[in-house]
């Protein structure tokens, strides 16, 4: 196995994508201890892993096509000798090849034309007849293994972050102001995935919180994008009195922070999901359309709500179903309070 000195992951976006790419990244790290490891990623996303301990460079890109001349220019000069394409789309394949690298690695089954860009196309179990979207093989570890495939450890996944000792600051004076302290108990809810297509009803996500906040005598921390301010605002009319909006006024590793503070997170299948299971919180995910094989969160300490129909999951974002969105809208706030009252107190959490 050659012992390759400068690699490049390409994983440009978005914010849960690359959270599942992190384990990949400390087992390659592992793997080749002394190399210069980059990271290309959309600039949008390249706070959460800034800083990155196990990274020797970030490339914050912007991938519009007017920006190809100067980014290939500079991936170029950079003569890595290792590239490994976990995006597996059409421009991350096609910045892969162009990189000149010797060894280029992908998803035998990438999409849009990418396999083609690959000198070495790993193929996935199950993927050989399937659509991508139907490999039943979790985001985490189809990235693990590609980096398998140049003899990496994949077997103790881990997730690493950058160090977020000023974000824990802010953190925590932002929730002071609102009467939370450290140590104590709190619930944080992501109630809007940024497709809305796999959102369980705004009311529904109220309910269950304002239940728990009774049971547990804890506040509701709300959580989502400043483009997702109004449209989350019906959630916190209908909480009237002990939730606590941050919707928007958080940065990502800011987000990262705070959910390392919950005690639960109650989310859609979602990007604060992703993070908030990669920090070890313990979630409650909500699935409607999207398969909880391939994007569950990750690890042990967690529970799903779902219900099986024919139809489910499909992963489109326009439902065809006779009774739209039935995959989401048949799931009832009892099933969320039981799955979160039982994953709560069964694992003593108390943060």
């Amino acid at each position: 196995m050659a012992d390759f000195r400068r690699i490049l992951l390409i994983k440009p976006s978005s914010l849960g994508d690359i959270i599942h790419a992190l384990p990949a990244l400390s087992a390659l790290r592992r793997r080749f201890p002394q190399a210069h490891i980059t990271w290309l990623v959309k600039r949008e996303w390249a706070q959460i892993v800034e800083g990155h301990p196990d990274l020797n460079e970030v490339i914050a890109a912007d991938l519009r096509w007017p920006s190809w001349p100067r980014l290939v220019a500079r991936l170029r000069r950079a003569q890595y000798d290792l590239v490994i394409d976990l995006q597996g789309l059409l421009r991350s394949g096609l910045l892969t090849q162009l990189t000149g690298a010797s060894v280029r690695i992908g998803f035998a089954a990438g999409r849009e034309g990418s396999r083609w860009c690959y000198t070495d196309r790993v193929v996935l179990a199950g993927s050989e007849s399937l659509a991508w979207r139907l490999i039943p093989v979790h985001a985490v570890d189809r990235n693990l293994a590609l980096v398998a495939h140049v003899g990496a450890d994949v077997t103790r996944p881990r997730f690493v972050f950058p160090d977020l000792t000023q974000e824990d600051r802010r953190v925590t004076q932002m929730l002071g102001d609102h009467g939370i302290r450290p140590g104590d108990r709190m619930i944080a809810v992501a109630p809007v995935d940024r497709h809305r297509v796999r959102s369980w009803p705004l009311e529904r996500f109220a309910e269950a919180a304002a239940q728990l906040a009774a049971l547990w005598q804890v506040k509701v921390v709300v959580l989502g994008t400043s483009g997702q301010r109004e449209i989350v605002q019906p959630f916190v009319r209908r909480m009237s009195s002990g939730v606590v909006d941050l919707v928007g006024k958080t940065t990502i590793r800011e987000l990262a922070a705070m959910l390392r503070r919950a005690t639960l997170l109650l989310a859609n299948d979602s990007a604060p999901l992703h993070l908030a299971s990669a920090l070890g919180v313990p979630v409650v995910g909500l699935f409607g359309p999207t398969s909880v094989v391939r994007a569950r969160p990750y690890g042990d300490r967690h529970r799903i709500v779902r219900i099986d129909l024919p139809c489910s999951p499909c992963d489109r974002r326009i439902c065809s179903n006779a009774i739209q969105y039935e995959c989401l809208t048949g799931i009832e706030v009892a099933q969320v309070v039981a799955a979160a009252r039982t994953l709560v107190e069964s694992s003593g959490a108390d943060h």
